[in-house]
């Protein structure tokens, strides 16, 4: 016999719920959950010969499907991308057929680092081309940057356009074998509903882009907006879509800039590469621990150089502190760059262990 069953799809993201809410578990849009019926699904007998949704019917398959066993493997290795600090995080390269997202914050280096990327892809060999579609700038814009950094070659492609169709086509014309888009927020499906960086058309989009890398073969980089809190901008979904997640940081009062793998289908998804932003371009930077510690012929009271392990690879860092003795009833206790749960830890136990108990009346900056 036949069961019905109800589902809420949002009228902004598409995303469905079995119970109705107020607002939108996916992009968080209030008063969007719409009824949407759903056909009758048929329900397999005791005997269980019969398993199949009400009025469709089976379609057989133009490739059948095949073993794993023999399947051939080798077409996918990674292909290194000539930057061993970008490799590193990804795993060991460029895998064909894979989908990345490198999100960050505006100018931390983003554009800077994938020009870098397709200029390196380019100098593989005559059989390497790279075309990098960019939405933010113009032509222009980037042949400016890319003289700058000494990124221009023959191979490298420039498309301007923030079209989908449009870059299906450039990409029909141009038969490259690496893809760069900057960024999703900026293209627009024209097919799809919705303004251009909405959750529809980020969806969309990406969705495209995947399915074309899937179909070709062809690596596809794509630079991503963060929110105010740090995440990727867009639909959760976004995540999901893509096989790698990277995050490019930095401070803005640093030249360091640190790749930081959150999700990665091909490689361990904790590794962090470092990079050092000049005005000449991005280089790699293989053993960041100097940028860490102040250079001093002598040692300063108040500091300590310890190790710290973020993701593989140890880095040596630089501990400074002050203590001054206050009169306040509450101590301030002022942290940087340290976590502040870890700070008060270890002054509770210089406290109750070493004898400091004088630390409770002193002001700690660390």
């Amino acid at each position: 016999m036949a069961k019905t069953k109800t589902l809420y799809r949002c009228s902004d993201c598409s995303h469905t719920v079995a119970k109705w809410v107020g607002r939108c578990p996916e992009c968080g849009t209030w008063g969007s959950m719409d009824e949407a019926p759903v056909q009758p699904v048929a329900v397999a007998s005791r005997s269980g010969t019969s398993l199949a949704r009400a009025g469709a019917a089976a379609v057989l398959p133009s490739t059948p499907a095949t073993p794993l066993s023999q399947i051939d493997g080798k077409s996918t290795h990674a292909k290194p991308s000539g930057i061993p600090e970008l490799d590193r995080v990804l795993g060991g390269g460029v895998v064909p057929g894979s989908v990345v997202l490198l999100a960050g914050e505006p100018g931390v280096g983003k554009s800077t680092l994938l020009l870098e990327v397709v200029h390196r892809w380019a100098l593989r060999g005559e059989a390497d081309r790279a075309l990098y579609v960019t939405g933010e700038e113009s032509a222009g814009q980037v042949r400016l940057r890319a003289d700058r950094t000494g990124a221009v070659h023959d191979r490298v492609y420039l498309a301007a356009e923030n079209d989908l169709a449009t870059i299906f086509g450039h990409v029909e014309q141009v038969r490259p074998t690496l893809l760069v888009v900057d960024s999703v927020q900026t293209m627009l499906a024209a097919d799809v509903d919705g303004v251009t960086g909405g959750v529809t058309q980020v969806r969309a989009v990406t969705s495209a882009l995947t399915s074309l890398a899937k179909s070709s073969g062809i690596p596809v980089l794509l630079i991503g907006h963060v929110t105010k809190d740090g995440a990727v901008a867009g639909p959760r979904s976004l995540e999901h879509l893509v096989d790698v997640v990277l995050h490019f940081e930095g401070d803005k009062h640093s030249t360091l800039r640190m790749v930081r793998g959150v999700k990665n289908r091909f490689g361990a998804a904790d590794e962090v590469g470092c990079f050092e932003l000049a005005e000449d371009g991005i280089v790699g930077v293989s053993d960041p621990s100097g940028l860490f510690l102040q250079h001093r012929d002598e040692a300063v009271p108040g500091t300590a150089v310890t190790v710290t392990m973020d993701g593989k690879r140890p880095l040596l860092g630089e501990v400074q502190a002050l203590v001054v003795p206050t009169h306040n009833p509450s101590p301030r206790r002022a942290v940087s760059g340290l976590d502040s749960a870890r700070v008060a830890m270890v002054l509770a136990v210089l406290e109750r262990r070493c004898g400091l108990g004088r630390l409770g009346n002193c002001d700690v900056y660390a």
